[in-house]
């Protein structure tokens, strides 16, 4: 069998599975490689006389072992991917192919996924009695309920917030599109608070000497312009992200980056909202970037784990 040539009932197959790839934004690059390497399995089904819905771990675990007799990991790996992507488009129970990598080309699972009940409990008992608690409770609250990046938080200017509509508008990023969200209720308080109480009182006490510090020249226009900035007057709050992680994790041990809040937000998502939805609200260029936050899903990535069984190459 040529590598890339099908039975009519294959290519049938794959030309359905095509207009979905088409349908979810993927590039015809990616869709080419995806029904090239998927009509490989197809075709290893239709000569082993197997239905597509009958095959399970087993039989995918064949599959892999007749590839390796051609073929190095790497290949086969990425055709893995593609048997993935295809379960997902018939939207099986099951994807008897996920969790599973050959050694020494193994995806990279995400190191926790976090509750949502967690992540709302996070906030709501996150105590901020200072202006930098308050600060840093606001920053928290626009990474938990809209999943933006430390990035982002840096290039919010005071204007991106409309509390009347109860709206944020994030701008565009190195990797991420400019979109507008929704505030939850939950935050509208402490943004107003921090916007007409907090803020002007950090602008006025920027740069102040207080003790183990130096004094430092503070360019006032410049941080005006932001909506956070540190307590110190820098325009750069990498920092005081930092600090607000290291309280966090004496608590919540598992949360320890932004990254980490993200990847889980992004997931929960995907669980009651359209793949096109979330994308835009995670500012994704690229639909294939919200795809692969499904293989975080904590019920998928349960399964993804009780079934990971590295093979040898």
């Amino acid at each position: 069998m040529k590598k890339y040539v099908f039975s009519q009932a294959v290519n049938l197959a794959l030309g359905r599975f095509q207009s979905h790839l088409a349908a979810q934004g993927l590039n015809p690059n990616t869709i080419r490689q995806h029904s090239n390497y998927t009509g490989i399995y197809l075709t290893w089904l239709e000569e082993e006389g197997l239905e597509e819905q009958q095959a399970g771990y087993r039989e995918i675990m064949a599959f892999v072992r007749w590839l390796q007799q051609e073929y190095r990991a790497r290949f086969i790996n990425r055709v893995l991917l593609a048997v993935r992507h295809y379960y997902r488009f018939l939207e099986v129970e099951t994807n008897p192919a996920a969790g599973i990598y050959l050694k020494g080309h193994t995806r990279k699972l995400p190191e926790t996924i976090v509750d949502e009940q967690e992540l709302k409990s996070l906030y709501e008992n996150f105590e901020a009695n200072t202006n930098r608690d308050k600060r840093n409770r606001v920053m928290l609250g626009l990474m938990v309920f809209q999943a933006l990046t430390t990035e982002e938080l840096g290039k919010l200017q005071p204007g991106h917030i409309r509390i009347r509509q109860a709206k944020i508008q994030v701008p565009s990023g190195k990797h991420s599109n400019a979109r507008t969200l929704d505030l939850q209720a939950v935050q509208l308080l402490d943004m107003q608070e921090y916007l007409l109480e907090v803020r002007p009182r950090m602008l006025t006490e920027a740069g102040k000497y207080r003790s183990g510090r130096k004094p430092q020249h503070v360019n006032t226009e410049e941080i005006a312009g932001q909506l956070f900035f540190s307590e110190n007057g820098s325009k750069h709050i990498k920092r005081s992200i930092w600090h607000l992680f290291r309280k966090i994790s004496k608590t919540h041990p598992k949360i320890t980056s932004g990254k980490i809040i993200r990847q889980s937000v992004i997931t929960h998502w995907l669980k009651g909202k359209d793949i096109r939805r979330v994308q835009y609200m995670a500012g994704h260029r690229y639909v294939s970037s919200t795809q692969r936050y499904r293989d975080y899903n904590t019920e998928e990535l349960s399964r993804a784990l009780q079934s990971f069984h590295p093979l040898n190459d």
